[in-house]
């Protein structure tokens, strides 16, 4: 799926499978955004982070994701570093 930064800070994704969030849209240095993965279907989901031009980063707190379990949310807190053209991966809860 593709997010539009433009659009809001809180960005809300229920999978049925398997994705990869494209690279964020029309960000603005410092913005901050959550993405809620939700694992719907029946089974557990993972959800990766294109790491591409202007795309995420993780550092050596959090360095990935892990599969979304079955009927429950993750939470994912990104900040926008335009100096580098990232998105720096801040925040990461599991499990609501």
């Amino acid at each position: 799926p593709a997010l539009n930064a433009a659009l809001g800070n809180v960005f809300t994704l229920v999978a049925a499978g398997n994705r990869t969030i494209a690279v964020p849209t029309n960000p603005t240095d410092g913005q901050k955004i959550v993405i809620i993965h939700y694992a719907s279907g029946g089974a557990d989901r993972t959800l990766a982070l294109n790491t591409g031009a202007f795309g995420f980063r993780f550092g050596t707190d959090i360095t990935g994701l892990t599969a979304t379990t079955n009927a429950k949310k993750d939470y994912i807190g990104c900040i926008f570093n335009g100096v580098d053209s990232k998105w720096d991966v801040v925040a990461y809860a599991k499990g609501y």
